[in-house]
């Protein structure tokens, strides 16, 4: 009977490490050119309902300065959401930090507030792969000047704008980005013709950095329509390696070793 316990045990555990390792996705949906009509952070739990806003798994509304989030991220431990008003590139913008999903999706229990001045008030969006770090600069209300994504080397340097790894500007279309992220794998940018609310945005993926800061080798184009055409970022929680979900047959492999070792432990 102690075996069989032991057994259990391990069952529950390797579950456990199931349940850690599911990613999540969120959209922010924000309606252009206002700064007082509350945002949403909606949450899914794959790539491919963020891309197309299906399966939603919950809406998290965000009013009074709520109404000004842009985008966020995360590195897998850390949280964050980019305020900025909308409509203008004078007034410093807030890189928000928090320690978990659900105090960032209700803006409760910030960790930190970091405004960036200057040039700063044009940030749009910001994201990570867990690696990397990177802020989306574009000057509010218009859509013919180039925007600049900025890569850091930390989060540190991301929230403070500071030690800058590279400037990569996307001018033509590129001149329209308004956020992007990743889940350590996939690398995704938002498109979305600034100071209008009913032509539809695009999330453009990639499949590595590289690709996505230079907007090249786009691996699929994914248009949100309707009420789509108010996203203004995206981001998602990075598995953790350490904890991320065997294949079915590594965990019957697993299990049918611990068997024979039982039933030899009795033969014995």
């Amino acid at each position: 009977m102690k075996s069989v316990k032991y057994l259990l045990f391990i069952a529950g555990v390797a579950m456990s490490f199931s349940c850690q390792a599911i990613p999540v996705y969120w959209n922010v949906f924000n309606i252009e050119g206002e700064s007082s009509i509350g945002a949403d952070l909606v949450t899914y739990d794959s790539l491919t309902d963020m891309l197309t806003d299906t399966n939603r798994t919950s809406v998290n509304t965000l009013s009074g300065f709520g109404a000004n989030v842009v985008g966020g991220g995360s590195n897998g431990t850390d949280y964050w959401s980019v305020f900025n008003i909308e409509g203008e590139s004078s007034i410093g913008a807030d890189i928000v930090t928090y320690s978990s999903l659900t105090d960032m999706l209700g803006d409760t229990n910030r960790s930190s507030v970091n405004t960036l001045g200057g040039f700063g008030a044009n940030i749009v969006g910001s994201g990570s792969d867990g690696t990397n770090y990177w802020n989306v600069f574009n000057i509010e209300g218009e859509s013919s000047i180039g925007a600049d994504i900025v890569t850091y080397g930390s989060l540190t340097d991301m929230l403070a704008d500071t030690n800058r790894a590279s400037v990569n500007t996307l001018s033509g279309f590129g001149a329209n980005i308004v956020g992007s992220g990743s889940d350590g794998t996939n690398y995704w940018n938002v498109f979305n013709i600034e100071g209008e609310s009913s032509i539809g945005a695009d999330i453009v993926t990639y499949n590595s950095l590289s690709d996505m800061l230079a907007d090249t080798n786009r691996a699929s184009v994914n248009t949100l329509g309707g009420f789509g055409a108010n996203i203004v970022g995206s981001g998602a929680f990075i598995v953790d390696e350490a904890v991320s979900v065997p294949e079915p047959a590594s965990w019957g492999a697993l299990m049918l070793g611990l068997f024979g070792l039982l039933l030899r432990r009795y033969r014995v």
